[in-house]
Parts: structure tokens; C-alpha cells; sequence
């Protein structure tokens, strides 16, 4: 394949399928390859008491077609109940094969295209339509016609999933998901869509039923499809539903998708009237459609080495299918018996409308992994196939296929003579990218945290058996699949690793809308190799660290370096501190967490005033050269951390200590004389309370530096100063900045010898932001620690660890990150790991909440045990007041009834009386079903609208109480008491399990 040809090509890069005895495409293909047989004898509790002649009582079963997660897809139980679990179990492979091709369509405005069509509804005709209650309104008749007819399939899929590209039913009996899949590339091709699903759906119900076989018939005599072979009879229907995601080939290259297989060609016809009977297969339309797939692929039929048949396994059907394959190949090709020929029908029955698609997803997994399963119970050919004549033989071993180049065929042969045929080839081998190795983030969200508990989990035994890079998992997870509150993740090097941390992942949920503030610690936290390892290895760190490097050496002659290795001594630390905190606040901005508010403690605040623009960065770290010298040629003094509250202690400090940094409740720095400071820990040690002395040798924040901080204020003047383009907070006032205090030289003299308001200011700052994220931009966690004590709600994060079990510098960045993403904010992960793009690769969908939403015939049969129950008024959540009046108990029993009614309507128990009916999943629709109902049991004459002004229970029965009033003061007592004990709804629900 030529570059030139991927224009023509489109790319399989998603599959997602319920077959029977398999729940996903993984388990679809182990069963292939193992040779196992779906179709199987029914349980002997559903056979019937006196079963009729030719009765065969075996079928392919789709577990937990009566189950969906309506929550998941905000259907109301009552909707999830009406409809076809054709739709809805289509709608579940829809999103799964959409993960599985990475794409998000709610996150990304790429126009998504929907081809789609289903089996009619035996759910209607069997389950719905006996139940008159149903369909008392025309509101009700539309929302059953919506839920069950075919015409709906894929434009529910698309408002569901917000899709926005082309959305068409597609209806062609037995080749219908074949043909969706040909419309879907054309539409690729044809530039309507950039993505499109494809596929169909066929649930027969009751699922545990048999079937009659009558000679002659297209069904089998004994369950048992045997394609092409002597004893073939007929085919055996299943249920089943199949889709896959197409992309058109260059794109699907471009952006690293995971391709599955390439489309060469595909086309459709139709047998018209040149055969003999509308059911009937044509030979000419069937050799025609396979002719243009190959023209359309542009390759000869030498090429091919596999062939997915159509095969039902009937008498009159095999033989017209290899007659016109024969006779199309033979324009290319006089070799005998090169190709397999096989058919999945052999597997798990005729699935309908999913036949096709089924077919499709075997033969996509034929030439991605090398293989061709066999074709089952084939033993001698059918005595009108002579296929030593022939291209073809039946595979009836699990085969390796060889080829270096790989290509199947596959036929859909619909009643009414629409045919399909498409070609496709193995997926290119793309160019590995460059990938370094380094820790990744394994990104988890679930709609419940159970959601996400599950996701952790089936991810973990996936990694324990994958042999995919930890980065291309990565990448998946982060790009492809959806964001939802419920967060966990683990940081990992290998992928081995990841599986075990995933027993165990940090947990979080994100705020709706985080507030992030970054706080920059002060001198007295501990630097080190750690900061030229991480200069070293993470690139926006070391970029801007070598940034303050250069202009340092330049222009003071100071060593960054030098001071990062050795950082005592106040004039080295508070230089290298400042450098530390100025890259990790650029490398974070790099990294997309961009800061609502800034908060720092001492030197810190000098940090966040560089950032917000007060200053340049060259003057600021020529300031905090200068500031450093001065400090250090202060008078000595010490600092003493003590653990109980400002407050308690400022009343006991001697004349020589002060008040250095109120940090929280609990925790405050005093400063002052050495030997005072030594004689106060004592007293404090004796009274039960900690303290511990700092690592440095003068008395900040005292008047001890009132002479450093009158020629600090002249530095200051001296360089040019702009107000603040980023909110901080000061120190001095424990309130935000003002632009007169940012520029004011004197301000800044101030804050070197005034109490660190840091406790007022953590307070302010969570006052004021809801959903506080605050990120310690610095070694350590202290202030964030400090925060903490003042908002135990706001989430907290440290960048770099210190001391001994630190970790890697590079992990504890990924880490971070991952847990900002935990809260809600918005990491780019790619600028992380330096903008690399492995490719996606395939992994566990998300696992969904089944339920049971079902209703049952009114007949109760062994297969069906259960029955709908008339509803029962409802009471309402919200306990009533005791009656105090007439007027009292009229509202009270209008409220209950308009409960009944709203809780039959949309399938649930209970129902706030302060609930809103649209939040609970009404519609306009079940509004008009919901208005009717309740006209049939008051006097009405209140409009939709009136009814609805106030969607609430509660509002409601307000409404039409206040309605009736005054025709209740015309009425006699017996009408009222008549009006009072009306019986309520009798729309009729069913089991929920």
C-alpha cells in the first residue's frame, strides 16, 4: 500500500460487540479460535408442555439483554423500560467502541457519523404491546414508537453520545450492518463525517424460546448451521450486536490511532428482479456486488486469502454464494483452492441485522492477528459445490496465515436481494515514535466511585497480560476516554508496576470548578541534588532554572549551582530558593495548571510578586542577591517553630521574641535572642507543648531586621515596578495585594520585618474561592499542610518531596500532576512527557451498572416468571404535615396523587415532593402523558403550561389545588369526599431488579 492509497483507504479503529457467549471482542475471538459452538439446546424449563411437530429447541442466547445502565445514559427507569433492548444494548457497544477508538465525541467537535439498523421489535410485538395501559395517550405511543422502532436506532445513538455527523437508519434485512458499514466509509470518503459508526443489532424476545422447522424453510432441522456442507439444512437465528468505528486512513495515521484493519473497497446492489422469487439469493447481483468491491479495492482476487461468507448453510443458498464468488474471482485468477472460505453463522447463528457486522469484526480480527478460525461443522461439500474447481476451500482448523500481506473478503446477502461486499488488509505497521522511558500517569474516572473502583480493577488484569508500552496505555487514558468526577490514578514506570499500584490507587473526586493557588514556601526547607537531578530530566524546570542560572552568573557572579548543592548560609538559600520556585512555577505553567491566586510565605511572596509582573525576573534575583547579603549581615538571633496557636503564644513571649509567622491554628514562629528562644522551649518542653529550633542564624520578621529592611526599601526604588497581572496575597496584611502595596518600596521593607499573616490570608484565600486546589510550588509540604487547618475541605498537593524516601524528582512531578487531575484541574499531560505521541493501543470499556429494565407479557410462562403490577399510589419522599383543615387534606391527597402519577410515568418508587420532573428525566413528551393523566382523574382545565410552571410535585398539586377551589366550595360533601378519594393513576409498572 502506497501513501497515494491511503486517501482511498478508511481505517477500522474500534470494535465493541454482545454476541452470544461473549461480551467483547476479545472474548468473541477466543471463542473463534477455540472452535466453540454458540448455538446449543435451550434449558428444559423452557421447553414448551406440548411442544408441535418439527419443533427445535435450541438457540444462541445473549446474556443480559433484559439489563442496561439507564443512569449511566440518563434515561428514566420508566423510558429504559419501553425501550427495545435492541437500542439499548446497541447504544452500550456504540460508547464502548468508541472508547476503544479513543475518541470522545463530548470532548471533541469532530463530526461523528451514525450508520445503524436493528431487527424488528419482538420486545414490542411480545412484551409491550399486550399491555394497553401503555398506549392510552399519544404521548405514551410516541415515546413506546421511539424506543422500538428501527427509524430511531442511530439518532438515538447520536443525541446520547452528542454525535453530530450524518445519522441514517439503515434497513436491509440479513446485509443490513454490512451495508452500514460501506455507507459509513463512503461518508468518510465522501468528507460528511471525519469519524462514523457502523453496525446492527438483533435481540430476539424471549431469548430462552426454540423454533419450528419446516422443510423446505431457510431454518435448521436439528440447530446446527453447516455451511457448505452435505447435510447443511439451514441456518439458526441468535441475537447479537456489532459495531465498529471507522476513520479514514491517513487521519487515523496521523493522530496515532490503534487500527485494527484496513477497508479497501466495499460496494453495494441490489438482485433486482433477475432471480426467482423475492427471497430468493441471485447469482448475477451477488457476482456484480463482489466484481465492484474488487474494482473499488483496486487489488486482484489472487490476493485475497480469506472469504467471511454469507453461508447460512441452506441447500439452494451455499451453492448461488461460491458460484458467484467463483465466477468473480476467476476474472483474476485460474488457481484452485487458495483461499479459506468460511462462515461465523457456524459459530453463533444468523444474527440478523448483526450478521454482517459479525462477520466483519471476525474477519478484522483474521488479518490483524494472523489467523482464520474454522468454519464449523463442515465434513464433505455440499454435492452442488465443486470446489476443487473452485478458489476456494472450507477452513475447518484454526489456520496461521502466513501471508505477508493479508486480505479477507466479506459477504452480506440480504432477503429482498440488497447485497454487500467489502475487502479489507492488515493494519500498516506504523512508525514507532519516539518514546522515552520515566513514569507515567494512569489516569481512571468512573460516573460512581464504584465505577471507578471496577475501572481500576479490570484495567490491573489487563496490564498483568498486555504487552503494550506503559506509555501508549498512558496516552489512552488520557485521550481516550471520557472525564468524570470519580478520579483515581497510580504513577508507574513499568507496567507491572502499575498492576500492583492498581490495587490500591489514589482516589479523588473533581470539583466542577477548582480554584488552584499556588503557595511558595519560605527559607528554611531543604534543596539539594534533587534540583540538578530534576534540572536534568524534566526540560521546562531545567530551561528556566538555567534561565535564572545565566543571569545570576552574569550579572552578581553567584553560582546557582553551588548554592542548590550547599544552600546554608542565608545570602546562598534564599537565592536558590527563589531560582527553585521561579522554574517550578514556570514548568507548571508549561504544564497547563495555570494559578487563580498566589499566596507566598517570606521570600515566597517575593517569588509570587515576579510572577504576577511586579518585577522583571533579572531585577528580582539581583533583589534577592542583595536581600540575601543584607539579611545575612544582620544582627544573629534564631527562630523557634512551635506547635500551638499564635494567639496563646504572643501573650508569654519575652521583650527579645516576637511574633516571626502566625502559619495556622495550630502551628506559629517566633523569633528573637538565641538564649531567649533556648529558655522558652524549655518552658514550653515542660508544659507538654512541641517546638523545634530552625536551621538558620538570624531573627526574620523582627525588628532585628529593621536596618536590612530600610536598605532593601532603596534596592527596591531603584528598579522598575508594575502592578500585579495575577492576584497574591500579602504578608503583612493577610489580605490580597493591593497594585500601591505591590509597587511601594517601603511595603516590601515592611514585609521583611512584619508577623507573616499566613494563617489570615489561607483563610481569606479558601473564603473566597470555593473548590480551593492549593499546590505547594516548592519543596515540601508545609504550607499546604498550614492550608489545610483552614479548610479541610480544599485539596492539597506537594511538588517535590524532601528528606529520605522522597523518590525520583521526575515521579514526584508525574505525581503531582496526577494529583491536581484527581481534583479536577486541568494538567496537559503531553507537555509532561515532552510532547510524545505513542500510539493508542486497546484496553478494558468502561464497566457499566447493569439493571434490569424490563416488561413482561401479561402471560406468565416459565420463561417469563415474572408479571407488571398494577402501580400503587406512591407516597411522597418528603414527609406531610398532619392536615390542619379541609382545604389541608384536599392538597395533601391531590399532592399524593400527582406522586402516583409522576412515579408511574417515569418508572421509579419515590418521588421528592421538591423534586423537578425534568431533572428527573421528564420529557415534553411525558409531560403531555403526565397532563393527560392527571385531566383523567381532576376537572382540569389548567394548560400544559400552568401545569408545569412549577415542575416540582409539590407546585403542581398547589397549582391544581388552588385550581379546584372554588369549584369545591359549589360541590356537596359526597363530591368532595368522591374528589378526595380518587383512585389515582393506573398506568401499570413493572419489575426493576
Amino acid at each position: 500500500m502506497t501513501h497515494d492509497d491511503n486517501e482511498f483507504r478508511v481505517a477500522v479503529i474500534g470494535m465493541a460487540c454482545r454476541f452470544p457467549d461473549a461480551d467483547t471482542v476479545t472474548e468473541y475471538w477466543r471463542n473463534l479460535c477455540e472452535g466453540r459452538e454458540s448455538v446449543r439446546p435451550l434449558t428444559p424449563e423452557s421447553m414448551p408442555v406440548d411442544p408441535p411437530a418439527g419443533y427445535v429447541h435450541a438457540g444462541a442466547l445473549l446474556a443480559d439483554a433484559d439489563k442496561f445502565d439507564a443512569e449511566f445514559f440518563e434515561m428514566p427507569p420508566r423510558e429504559a423500560q419501553l425501550t427495545d433492548p435492541q437500542h439499548r444494548l446497541f447504544t452500550l457497544c456504540a460508547w464502548e467502541a468508541l472508547e476503544d477508538a479513543g475518541h470522545i465525541a463530548a470532548e471533541n467537535p469532530t463530526p461523528v457519523g451514525v450508520f445503524a439498523g436493528a431487527s424488528i421489535s419482538t420486545y414490542l410485538l411480545r412484551n409491550l404491546v399486550a399491555h394497553a395501559s401503555l398506549f392510552q395517550t399519544p404521548s405514551s405511543q410516541l415515546h413506546a414508537l421511539h424506543g422500538n422502532a428501527s427509524d430511531y436506532l442511530a439518532t438515538r445513538v447520536s443525541y446520547k453520545l452528542n454525535l453530530t455527523g450524518p445519522s441514517v437508519a439503515v434497513q436491509t434485512a440479513c446485509s443490513t450492518s454490512l451495508v452500514a458499514v460501506h455507507q459509513a466509509a463512503q461518508a468518510l470518503l465522501d468528507f460528511q463525517c471525519d469519524v462514523a459508526l457502523a453496525g446492527g443489532a438483533s435481540v430476539q424476545v424471549p431469548q430462552e424460546a426454540g423454533y419450528i422447522y419446516e422443510e423446505g424453510s431457510i431454518l435448521s432441522p436439528d440447530g446446527h448451521c453447516r455451511a457448505f456442507d452435505a447435510e447443511a439444512g439451514g441456518t439458526v437465528f441468535g441475537s447479537g450486536v456489532g459495531v465498529v468505528v471507522l476513520k479514514r486512513l491517513a487521519d487515523a495515521i496521523a493522530d496515532r490511532d490503534h487500527i485494527h484493519a484496513v477497508i479497501l473497497g466495499s460496494a453495494v446492489n441490489n438482485d433486482g428482479g433477475n432471480k426467482i422469487g423475492f427471497t430468493a439469493p441471485g447469482i448475477a447481483g451477488q457476482r456484480a456486488v463482489i466484481r465492484e468491491a474488487l474494482s473499488a479495492a483496486g487489488i486482484g482476487a489472487d490476493t485475497i486469502g480469506y472469504v467471511e461468507a454469507h453461508g447460512t448453510g441452506t441447500k439452494l443458498g451455499d451453492p448461488i454464494e461460491v458460484a458467484a464468488l467463483s465466477a468473480a474471482y476467476r476474472e483474476h485468477t485460474e488457481a484452485a483452492q487458495y483461499c479459506a472460505l468460511g462462515s461465523v453463522k457456524s459459530n453463533v447463528g444468523h444474527l440478523n441485522s448483526a450478521g454482517g457486522v459479525a462477520g466483519f469484526i471476525k474477519a478484522v480480527l483474521a488479518v490483524r492477528e494472523g489467523r482464520i478460525p474454522a468454519s464449523l461443522h463442515y465434513t464433505r461439500p455440499n454435492p452442488e459445490i465443486d470446489f476443487a474447481a473452485t478458489p476456494f476451500f472450507v477452513n475447518t482448523e484454526l489456520r496461521t496465515w502466513p501471508d505477508e500481506v493479508r486480505r479477507a473478503a466479506v459477504s452480506a446477502f440480504g432477503i429482498g436481494g440488497t447485497n454487500a461486499h467489502v475487502i479489507i488488509e492488515q493494519p500498516p505497521t506504523q512508525a514507532a515514535a519516539p518514546v522515552r522511558s520515566g513514569p507515567r500517569a494512569l489516569l481512571i474516572s468512573g460516573r460512581t466511585a464504584r465505577d471507578a473502583d471496577r475501572i481500576a480493577t479490570r484495567l490491573a488484569a489487563h496490564l498483568r497480560e498486555t504487552t503494550d508500552e506503559l506509555a501508549s496505555v498512558a496516552q489512552t487514558l488520557a485521550h481516550g476516554r471520557r472525564r468524570f468526577p470519580h478520579r483515581r490514578m497510580v504513577v508507574a514506570s513499568t507496567t507491572a508496576e502499575a498492576a500492583a499500584a492498581l490495587s490500591k490507587p489514589a482516589a479523588g473526586e473533581a470539583l466542577p470548578a477548582p480554584a488552584l493557588a499556588w503557595l511558595f514556601p519560605g527559607q528554611g526547607v531543604a534543596l539539594g541534588a534533587a534540583v540538578l537531578e530534576l534540572a536534568a530530566t524534566v526540560r521546562p524546570f531545567g530551561d528556566r532554572y538555567r534561565a535564572c542560572a545565566d543571569i545570576l552568573r552574569e550579572r552578581t557572579g553567584f553560582d546557582l549551582d553551588a548554592a542548590v548543592r550547599n544552600a546554608e548560609g542565608t545570602e546562598r538559600s534564599q537565592v536558590a530558593l527563589f531560582a527553585v520556585e521561579y522554574a517550578l512555577a514556570g514548568m507548571w505553567r508549561e504544564f497547563g495548571a495555570e494559578p487563580k491566586e498566589l499566596l507566598g510565605h517570606s521570600l515566597g511572596e517575593l517569588v509570587c510578586a515576579t510572577i504576577a509582573g511586579v518585577f522583571e525576573l533579572a531585577d528580582a534575583l539581583e533583589l534577592v542577591v542583595e536581600r540575601g547579603r543584607i539579611m545575612a549581615a544582620a544582627p544573629p538571633g534564631g527562630m523557634l517553630a512551635i506547635s500551638k496557636g499564635a494567639d496563646i503564644i504572643a501573650e508569654r513571649l519575652p521583650d527579645d521574641v516576637w511574633l516571626a509567622a502566625d502559619n495556622s491554628a495550630s502551628r506559629c514562629v517566633v523569633a528573637g535572642a538565641p538564649a531567649a528562644l533556648f529558655r522558652l522551649a524549655g518552658e514550653l518542653s515542660e508544659e507538654g507543648v512541641p517546638s523545634s529550633l530552625l536551621p538558620v542564624g538570624h531573627a526574620f520578621h523582627t525588628p532585628l531586621m529593621d536596618e536590612a529592611a530600610a536598605r532593601f526599601a532603596e534596592l527596591v526604588r531603584g528598579v522598575p515596578r508594575k502592578a500585579p497581572q495575577v492576584p497574591f496575597w500579602s504578608n503583612v496584611t493577610g489580605a490580597p495585594i493591593t497594585a500601591e502595596q505591590a509597587v511601594d518600596p517601603t511595603y516590601w521593607s515592611r514585609q521583611m520585618t512584619s508577623t507573616v499573616r499566613f494563617r489570615e490570608a489561607a483563610l481569606g484565600l479558601v473564603g473566597r474561592n470555593q473548590g480551593t486546589v492549593a499546590l505547594e510550588v516548592g519543596p515540601g509540604k508545609s504550607l499546604v499542610s498550614f492550608l489545610r487547618t483552614a479548610d479541610r475541605a480544599s485539596a492539597t498537593v506537594g511538588t517535590l518531596g524532601i528528606g529520605l524516601g522522597a523518590g525520583a524528582p521526575e515521579t514526584a512531578i508525574v505525581d503531582a500532576a496526577a494529583r491536581l487531575w484527581l481534583s479536577g484541574v486541568a494538567v496537559d499531560f503531553d507537555a509532561i512527557y515532552g510532547g510524545e505521541t505513542p500510539v493508542s493501543v486497546t484496553l478494558p470499556t468502561y464497566p457499566f451498572a447493569l439493571k434490569r429494565y424490563w416488561v413482561d407479557p401479561p402471560e406468565s410462562t416459565a420463561t417469563q416468571p415474572r408479571r407488571i403490577e398494577p402501580a400503587k399510589p406512591a407516597a411522597p419522599v418528603d414527609s406531610e404535615p398532619a392536615a390542619t383543615s379541609d382545604e389541608d387534606d384536599f392538597v395533601v391527597s391531590v399532592r399524593n396523587q400527582v406522586v402516583a402519577v409522576w412515579c408511574a410515568a417515569l418508572g421509579i418508587e419515590q418521588v421528592g415532593t421538591d423534586a423537578n420532573f425534568f431533572e428527573l428525566g421528564g420529557d415534553s413528551l411525558l409531560a403531555v402523558h403526565v397532563a393527560t393523566q392527571l385531566r383523567s382523574i381532576f376537572p382540569l382545565d389548567l394548560a400544559l403550561g400552568e401545569l408545569f410552571a412549577s415542575p416540582t410535585a409539590a407546585g403542581m398539586a398547589d397549582a391544581i389545588a388552588a385550581h379546584l377551589m372554588q369549584r369545591l366550595d359549589e360541590l356537596s360533601d359526597s363530591e368532595v369526599e368522591l374528589l378526595l378519594n380518587q383512585p389515582g393513576a393506573t398506568e401499570e409498572r413493572s419489575n426493576n431488579a
